[in-house]
């Protein structure tokens, strides 16, 4: 007598290897969306980051038109110091909320907005008298952890 149909072993063993295809399909899925969320948050950092340099020169672009002493800023001589630079700074912020906020406009500022993840931070060293570094450091948490970006200019007396 032949039976056409599986017998309970074999329904089982079937059942068996697609759940652990099921399984590895979605560890897999997991993984590479925790990736990409890693992947963008270092991205925004290292704008961020590009962003706190481009300000400081900005600032002493500023002060060479008004005719400010070199170093200063936008204010009094800041070599030496950490502070906070956001886009449309006037001079350096010396006590400022990190974390960074993001705005209604998709701006990231310390003024208003949603707290985001991430909190920079600018270290403005007097390396001589015609010389400054600026480190600006962006950090966010990430998987139990910190992660952090660093971006470092020379700016020079160069008027």
């Amino acid at each position: 007598m032949k039976n056409p149909g599986f017998t309970l072993v074999e329904t089982l063993v079937s059942l068996f290897v697609l759940s652990i295809a099921i399984t590895a399909t979605f560890a897999i899925i997991t993984f590479n969306l925790n990736r990409a969320n890693c992947i963008k948050n270092s991205f925004i950092a290292s704008g961020l980051a590009q962003e706190g340099d481009e300000g400081v020169r900005n600032l002493r672009d500023t002060d060479w038109f008004k005719g400010n002493p070199f170093g200063s800023l936008g204010g009094p001589l800041a070599a030496g110091g950490t502070y906070c630079v956001q886009w449309d700074s006037e001079q350096l912020i010396s006590s400022c909320s990190n974390p960074l906020k993001k705005d209604a406009g998709g701006l990231y500022t310390y003024d208003s907005g949603q707290n985001t993840i991430f909190s920079r931070t600018v270290t403005v060293t007097s390396v001589s008298a015609a010389e400054l570094k600026i480190t600006v450091d962006v950090s966010w948490p990430d998987h139990g952890g910190t992660k952090q970006v660093s971006a470092e200019e020379h700016l020079f007396d160069w008027y």
